[in-house]
């Protein structure tokens, strides 16, 4: 407590303010007790003196000392000094840090111990009724100035049930009943700092447990305390009154409802709020039958704990929802010899806060449907019901067809309020005891329980699939349309655990995805093994991806004069045990997943650094053409990716051919024309693969910055015996000329299709007739060997 405070104290203001008693207030400043201020009677004797020598020339170096050690304890301290031949009486209360110091002048006759004139428990008798209950009518305590006992009177010793050797130096406020301390400690307080008698009341209780009030009269003799009382039934009665009262405030200020019933159920109390519980008024509830007048409480909870209450003696705390108001409660029973006392603290707040987390923790919190977590839980109870076991459980998985592209093209918002309207439409088509769950992203799961066979389920896949894709859905101002393709697995048939459920479930989604979409498909055992090859296959693809290990061969492409100009770059994978994959099988696999993005940058760099190093050799350099693929297209990264490889590897971009998909083209004209431009400008020459099988038109081929285009093998595959490609051939060959655009053939196979192409104008031949795909290494010998037996031909004819 600092000094400021201290003085700001309206206590320590009113005792310096005393113009009749001398008030110090002393304090320890740098190690010495000093005089800080004093009352202003004190003052005047005093003058403005302060400070540690004040009191030290005043009372003493004894006395100085003995208040500084008192002050460092935080204790009082009473004591007698001679100051100009007159007695003094010193009495300093701490205050905190500080003390309050009260000098009194002393008339001779009371420095020798006396006893105020009253009565002692010896001179006054005792009443046959006083005698009959064991209370004193009178008591002595003598306790010294912190309270502690010295002597006690043959009554009080009685009462107490100890004698005085026994209590000596014990804390009196040990005997005083525990509410009562406070007015025991204020009185011994008030007596310290007055040469007379004060009055007060408390209660003493002894070790049988007896509570009695005493009247007291405590009077300071020397450095003791003479404490006499005399029992009071009024003051007894007076605070029973006032305890029953003070318990009457503080049950009806409490927020917790409340009633205390006896064994016998009848309401000896309640506050305002148990009476609104129970649903009446106090009047007609305070000793009535609890459970008559509340009947309804007996069919509860409630009823059950209180009488386990009532026959164990033991406090029962449980939650009850009150069925007339809905209300949740934390019930306490409290048993007694006599009542069971009842609270109930409002908790439904919490209730609803806990209910409230539940369900988002199971729900989904676009949809508002069942999440994964509650579709599990949900599938255990039901599967571990008897009752399933007679019927059969259908599953249904479900996985929207085209989702993707809406998130693309018009926005994650759009998307969430495409699912949302696909929640109504699933739900529309089920019954009310089946179960709509929305796993992530666009998948949906749909729970049948007890269906008859195999067949129902399918019947619900396919009204799923139309109620998904036969009408649009309004997005905005956008009409979308959608697919679903469902996969169906049933309990016990096809799995007899969740896990096993779900799994079957999403391997036929996946058929169903791979029969075109927009369809149901149902589990069968063969399915399982199919997807284990797939997934085997994307782990192996995973792994080379990871390790570099993807191979390039390369195929020859040849001018009409039969030299090489270019290579095509064609991506290998082996298998773990060192099997050549077709690309037929992981390509597909690497779009689905997006592996395509990594791997087609390894392919490229692969490709760039290869003919780099080819034509060190080469008097006349060729180049190299890359296929790339819609996805990579449609990512909007290419551009950077063919910088970075060109730039990592020297390569000139004339040199780079890349190979586009016609349909991607045609599907994505103003998506990706922006991106082709680019590439245009970086100088890398662009072609369109597999003409002819995406139906290009001409206005399309013109705004686009390709160069060439590949003539789909299909076309040269029945030439030139068949009229019907020779028409389609020279057809496209005649287009492309008024185009400027170059023609190069692929799949031609024999001596007849190369030379009607050749003679049909075709600049660029490839094909198994030519040369068939090889090794980085073989290729490169083999470029290299054509070439310089090229040259030597034409020195020989030269």
């Amino acid at each position: 407590m600092s000094l400021s405070n201290v003085l700001d104290d309206p206590l320590i203001n009113e005792l310096l303010d005393s113009g009749t008693t001398r008030y110090a207030l002393l304090g320890h400043v740098t190690d010495e007790l000093s005089l800080i201020a004093a009352s202003k009677l004190f003052r005047q004797e005093l003058g403005f003196k302060s400070g540690s020598e004040l009191i030290v020339n005043r009372y003493g170096m004894a006395i100085y000392r003995a208040l500084s050690n008192a002050l460092l304890r935080q204790q009082g301290w009473t004591g007698h000094v001679k100051v100009n031949a007159q007695w003094l009486s010193l009495q300093m209360l701490a205050h905190g840090e500080f003390g309050v110091l009260q000098e009194q002048e002393v008339k001779r006759t009371q420095l020798s111990p006396q006893v105020p004139a009253v009565n002692t428990p010896e001179q006054r008798p005792e009443t046959p009724d006083s005698t009959d209950k064991k209370i004193p009518t009178s008591v002595l305590l003598n306790v010294d100035d912190k309270g502690r006992i010295k002597k006690l009177s043959p009554s009080l010793e009685e009462f107490l049930g100890q004698t005085s050797e026994q209590l000596e130096n014990l804390d009196a406020a040990n005997l005083v009943f525990r509410t009562d301390v406070g007015q025991f400690k204020r009185l011994l307080d008030q007596v310290k700092y007055q040469t007379g008698s004060t009055d007060g009341s408390f209660r003493l209780r002894n070790t049988f447990n007896d509570v009695v009030y005493f009247d007291w009269t405590a009077a300071c003799i020397g450095a003791d305390i003479l404490l006499i009382g005399r029992s009071s039934n009024i003051h007894l009665e007076e605070a029973l009154l006032k305890s029953e009262e003070r318990i009457n405030n503080i049950l009806e200020s409490m927020d917790d409802a409340f009633f205390a019933i006896d064994m016998n159920g009848y309401v000896n109390y309640l506050n305002e709020k148990g009476a609104e519980l129970l649903g009446k008024t106090a009047p007609l509830l305070l000793g009535r039958m609890v459970w008559e007048r509340a009947p309804h409480l007996k069919k509860t909870p409630l009823f059950k704990y209180v009488n386990q209450a009532k026959g164990s003696m033991q406090p029962e705390t449980f939650q009850w929802q009150d069925p007339a108001n809905e209300m949740w409660y934390q019930v306490k029973a409290y048993p007694s010899d006599e009542l069971i006392s009842i609270f109930f603290t409002d908790i439904s707040s919490i209730k609803r806060n806990e209910s409230k987390m539940r369900h988002q923790a199971t729900h989904d919190p676009l949809t508002g449907l069942p999440n994964r977590l509650a579709l599990s839980q949900t599938l255990q109870e039901l599967l571990g019901n008897d009752q399933v076991q007679d019927f059969k459980l259908g599953l249904l998985f479900i996985d929207l067809d085209g989702f993707k592209a809406v998130n693309d093209t018009l926005g994650h918002d759009r998307g969430d309020d495409l699912l949302i309207a696909v929640s109504k439409r699933l739900r529309s088509v089920v019954r009310s005891s089946d179960i709509v769950a929305r796993l992530s992203g666009d998948e949906f799961v749909i729970t049948l329980p007890y269906i008859a066979d195999q067949d129902t389920a399918f019947n619900v896949g396919r009204k799923v699939v139309d109620a998904v894709s036969k009408k649009p859905f309004e997005l905005g101002e956008k009409k979308i349309y959608v697919g679903a393709s469902v996969g169906v697995a049933l309990f016990p048939t096809d799995a007899t655990d969740v896990e096993g459920l779900l799994k079957h479930a999403d391997i036929a989604m996946y058929q169903a995805k791979q029969a075109g979409k927009n369809t149901v498909r149902v589990f069968h055992a063969n399915m399982s093994a199919t997807l284990q090859t797939k997934v085997d296959l994307e782990n192996d693809l995973h792994d080379s991806i990871l390790h570099d290990r993807i191979e390039l061969h390369y195929q020859p492409r040849f001018n009409a004069n039969g030299s090489i100009c270019s290579v095509e770059a064609l991506a290998r994978m082996r298998s773990r045990t060192g099997e050549l994959i077709p690309p037929a099988q992981f390509i597909p696999i690497a779009e689905e997943t997006g592996l395509i993005i990594p791997m087609g940058e390894q392919v490229m760099r692969k490709a760039c650094k290869w003919l780099k190093d080819t034509n060190k050799k080469l008097k006349n350099p060729i180049s190299v053409s890359v296929n790339v693929s819609g996805i990579q297209l449609l990512d909007g990264k290419l551009c950077g990716t063919v910088e970075k490889v060109l730039k990592l590897t020297g390569l000139p971009a004339k040199l780079l051919e890349l190979e586009l998909t016609e349909t991607v083209l045609m599907q994505n004209q103003e998506t990706v024309l922006h991106d082709l431009n680019r590439l245009h400008e970086l100088g890398v020459s662009l072609s369109i693969d597999d003409f002819g099988t995406g139906y290009s038109s001409l206005a399309t081929l013109h705004r686009m910055p390709v160069q060439s285009i590949k003539l789909d093998r299909s076309f040269v595959s029945n030439l030139p015996n068949k009229t019907d490609s020779v028409i389609l051939s020279r057809t496209v060959l005649a287009m492309a000329q008024a185009l400027g655009l170059g023609v190069v053939a692929e799949g031609v196979e024999t001596a007849e299709q190369r030379d009607f192409l050749i003679e049909s104008g075709v600049l660029e031949l490839q094909g198994f007739g030519l040369a068939r795909p090889m090794t980085a290494d073989d290729s490169r010998q083999f470029v290299w060997a054509q070439q310089i037996t090229s040259d030597k031909a034409k020195k020989i004819l030269a």
